[in-house]
């Protein structure tokens, strides 16, 4: 039986990579174990600053079970297992952690790339992306003071 990682942060991106894998209609499906690992955002510093670390780890479980219940829905015929699971600190060694649980297994990083924003690799040998986009607040603080001065 095969086992898949999959790392979700976004539910709509998450079933656009992870639906086109399952076996057609015609196709004979072969049971699989999943472990779906949602990837909450951080809270930002002022609502971290206010709620107790056990309300923190709530509201991750609430966002990972509604940011997955929808491709475990999808997922849980024909044999599948699912394992829903939360992402926390490093993600290399989750997945090491994962691996060493169920054995061997593929990981698919089902995040939704982001703009400006480089992404945590999910394992050693993923390419380590970088983004092109990402311009210092200083420069955009500058930019945005010429044109004024310019008006």
């Amino acid at each position: 039986m095969e086992t898949f990682i999959v790392y979700i942060d976004d539910k709509q991106y998450a079933l656009q990579q992870v639906i086109p894998m399952l076996p057609a209609n015609g196709q004979t499906p072969q049971a699989a174990n999943w472990v779906l690992i949602g990837c909450p955002p951080r809270l930002n510093r002022h609502t971290g600053r206010w709620l107790t670390h056990t309300a923190q780890k709530k509201w991750r479980q609430e966002w990972t079970e509604e940011a997955t219940s929808e491709l475990a829905h999808k997922l849980e015929g024909n044999g599948n297992s699912i394992l829903v699971r939360v992402a926390h600190g490093s993600l290399t060694e989750l997945t090491k952690q994962i691996r060493g649980e169920v054995g061997a297994a593929r990981v698919i990083d089902a995040r939704r790339p982001k703009l400006a924003v480089n992404l945590d690799p999910v394992t050693l040998e993923q390419p380590q992306e970088k983004s092109n986009w990402a311009v210092p607040g200083g420069v955009l603080a500058m930019s945005a003071a010429i044109v004024m001065a310019s008006e």
